[in-house]
């Protein structure tokens, strides 16, 4: 038995942008951060943007600050450049902590 608080099941489109830990057939126990503390590089996070149809999961490769307060960097596995995009918190939807198949 596995106790995580707040976890939720996802389910993923197969986009192959996280191949191959994210791959057809993936499921995934994800949480929903409280604070940016809660963000570390090489966690896997889903997050929506503006001007982007539907959620992102991409691994995070950098956390800072800038003059709009804390970002991430974000990158698919299976891609070979960074996503052209900070990331705030406000844009964080959920940290993925297993990945189940």
């Amino acid at each position: 038995m596995i106790e995580i608080s707040n976890a939720e099941w996802a389910k993923f489109t197969d986009t192959n942008s996280m191949d191959p830990i994210l791959d057809e057939g993936a499921n995934a126990i994800e949480i929903v951060p409280q604070s940016y503390e809660d963000i570390s590089v090489g966690d896997i996070v889903s997050y929506s943007i503006p001007n982007v149809q539907g959620t992102i999961i991409h691994r995070v490769l950098e956390t800072g600050f800038d003059s709009e307060g804390w970002y991430a960097i974000t990158k698919g596995d299976n891609i070979k450049k960074p996503d052209p995009y900070k990331i705030r918190f406000e844009n964080l939807k959920r940290v993925v902590v297993a990945v189940i198949y």
